[in-house]
């Protein structure tokens, strides 16, 4: 009889919701291909924990030639999150010919597991045997580990750059970017490296025989667990909202000229130093006058509109003569809003949300965000001083 412990039914959990958000992924991939990366990534988790499980109870005496199998595959893990990032940037699932250079470590690491794959059953039990254990594993493979582990930081530190790129460069053109930045990408992607610092640190503890190494390498199942969670939810949402989020990405496309894609550069403009400073003047009386920013969802092509200035002119401006992009530009605009209307008595009674959606601002986490990095308080600590200062 295998000894079952909690972590292997945590791993027995993890291996049948894998099973089922694996059939999930291939639906919501007919509608949304940029889920088909996520896909592969759940089937290699689920091919890792089904052989940790095998390994840890023994059972893989019944199916030796299961030993190792999944090695391999989790050098896929980097890659696949790196192309879903990237695929969730420009909404569509494509792949390039230099592509092909992602699959280098997987095919080094197939190649140096090919002579154990070739072994009889009986060989592959005594492997099992000699090693089969989280030290002995350690003991024997810890630079394949760390190369493992190597690897798949960098695809994962990749793909957060790919997305820290992308919300600087919807700055420029949304003065609301809170359905656009993929922060739910972003988490997944942090519990991603999160576990591979865990697995990492848990093999430097087994190495040199420290204590809570097997404990560290257990709770990555829960981490995992938790990932597998997310995604479930991101692409059950994403599937409810499959056709407005390709037709709203498709009119980015067209509205903005793919220029999500290029960012915008200001080496060819003709623009004098006279004019830009004319056009600086322009833009500050209209924002006072009119007060654009209270719609919500204002973009740089709304405000182009109704300045008359192009939309490359208004982004050159605000880089170069307040060191601000348009999102900076905006938010602003909507604080000094907020402060006004805070040290207004007709609206002590008002709560924060309310002042920041009479602002313009659409969230009340960036209304705190925009408050705080522009005054270096609260709001309601904000409002505090101004009572004290009155006392």
């Amino acid at each position: 009889m295998p000894n079952i412990t909690i972590w292997n039914l945590i791993q027995l959990v993890e291996i049948s919701f894998g099973f089922v958000l694996l059939v999930f992924l291939l639906k919501v991939s007919t509608k949304l291909k940029w889920y088909f990366p996520l896909a592969i990534y759940v089937l290699v988790v689920m091919i890792d924990c089904y052989a940790e499980l095998l390994l840890q109870t023994g059972l893989i005496l019944q199916t030796p030639h299961f030993l190792y199998v999944n090695e391999p595959l989790n050098l896929l893990v980097g890659p696949a999150i790196y192309l879903y990032a990237r695929s969730q940037e420009y909404q569509r699932f494509k792949i390039a010919k230099s592509d092909i250079f992602f699959l280098a470590p997987f095919i080094i690491s197939l190649l140096t597991y090919l002579p154990t794959y070739t072994l009889s059953a009986d060989d592959k039990i005594v492997e099992y045997q000699n090693f089969g254990n989280l030290e002995a594993d350690v003991e024997n493979f810890v630079w394949e580990w760390i190369f493992l582990v190597g690897i798949t930081f960098t695809f994962l530190a990749l793909a957060l750059k790919r997305f820290r790129n992308y919300t600087e460069k919807i700055k420029t053109l949304y003065s609301d970017i809170q359905k656009k930045d993929f922060q739910l990408t972003q988490l997944l992607i942090k519990l991603c490296m999160a576990i591979y610092a865990m697995e990492l640190i848990s093999v430097f503890l087994s190495y040199y025989k420290l204590p809570l190494s097997l404990e560290l390498y257990n709770a990555y199942d829960i981490v995992q667990l938790i990932i597998l969670l997310l995604i479930g939810y991101d692409a059950r949402t994403s599937l409810k909202n499959s056709k407005e989020i390709r037709k709203g990405w498709q009119k980015i496309l067209l509205e903005e000229g793919q220029s999500l894609i290029h960012p915008i550069k200001y080496a060819n403009s003709n623009l004098t130093p006279e004019q830009s400073s004319t056009l600086k003047v322009k833009i500050q009386e209209y924002m006072e006058t009119h007060e654009p920013y209270l719609e919500s969802q204002i973009r740089i092509k709304d405000l182009a509109k109704q300045t008359k200035i192009s939309t490359h002119q208004i982004s050159q401006v605000l880089n170069e003569s307040f060191h601000q992009n348009f999102y900076e530009f905006i938010n602003s605009y909507r604080v000094k809003k907020a402060i006004a209307l805070i040290e207004d008595p007709a609206n002590e009674s008002l709560t924060f949300s309310a002042i920041g959606f009479e602002a313009g601002f659409n969230s009340k986490t960036t209304f705190y965000q925009a408050f705080k990095k522009a005054t270096g308080t609260t709001p309601a600590q904000f409002r505090r001083n101004i009572n004290r200062s009155k006392h």
